[in-house]
């Protein structure tokens, strides 16, 4: 399995390059860049099965390098030093995300992870095309929370609502328990959308599927299966009731 490193910093494609050939041997780096313009250049050129590919760089970030990319046979294992951008992994779909310093039994594991599927031979497991769609699987499908001391993975199913406080949100689980990231709604908003949830209020994202009752006296709200009950605005309300589904709603 071949692959190309891209990082600003040329101590850590150095570090990377050791890392690999003690933990993975069956991977050849056929390229390091330093640089984001060389990296498109190369990547281009040389096809390789696995990228490894830093987030934060001058100039251009990695999440723009795979905008530029397009089309090309390639799995991406994103390495940052910063847990914020963990969502937006997920969101593309990044076959890992790593952080650094990158841990050696994490990164074997990541390396394994992309060697075990493309030995399944799915047929579109390796196209970064899969990386600009949100995937849709049939099985639950989980999102990472950064925390203090590091990320927290829930499943999406298991997520009753989300409600905003300024640069805060707080997630409300099933099971009652409750989880306070330092991140904006909004930045949640754009992953759970095609999830089936629905924001009903500039502080509130409720799950559908946790939904059990509409009340559309007292200017409207929904009552979660946790037992909560959340407002709907009024700017709101038309795009709710259509995600319901019915004229019949009113």
């Amino acid at each position: 399995m071949t692959a190309i490193l891209v990082d600003d910093e040329p101590n850590a494609t150095e570090a990377l390059t050791n890392m690999l050939r003690m933990t993975s041997p069956d991977v050849e780096v056929m390229a390091v860049a330093n640089d984001p313009n060389q990296g498109l250049e190369l990547i281009r050129e040389r096809q390789p099965d696995l990228l490894f590919l830093d987030i934060q760089m001058p100039h251009m970030t990695g999440f723009e390098m795979l905008e530029k990319l397009g089309k090309i046979n390639c799995a991406v294992i994103f390495t940052t030093a910063y847990d914020q951008y963990a969502l937006q992994a997920f969101k593309v779909s990044a076959a890992d995300y790593l952080l650094k310093p990158i841990d050696m039994d994490e990164l074997e594991a990541a390396v394994a992870k992309v060697r075990e599927r493309r030995a399944s031979a799915q047929p579109d497991f390796n196209a970064l095309e899969r990386l600009f769609q949100q995937v849709q699987k049939p099985e639950p499908q989980r999102i990472p929370l950064p925390l203090g001391d590091g990320l927290m993975f829930v499943l999406v199913a298991d997520i009753v609502r989300l409600q905003s406080d300024s640069n805060y949100t707080t997630f409300y689980l099933a099971n009652h328990d409750k989880v306070l990231v330092s991140r904006t709604m909004g930045e949640y908003e754009a992953v759970l959308e095609k999830q089936n949830f629905c924001r009903v209020h500039h502080s509130h994202i409720i799950n559908l599927t946790h939904l059990r009752r509409y009340v559309k006296t007292d200017g409207g709200y929904v009552e979660m299966s946790d037992g909560s009950k959340v407002e709907i605005s009024r700017r709101k309300k038309d795009d709710f009731v259509a995600m319901l589904g019915g004229n019949f709603i009113g």
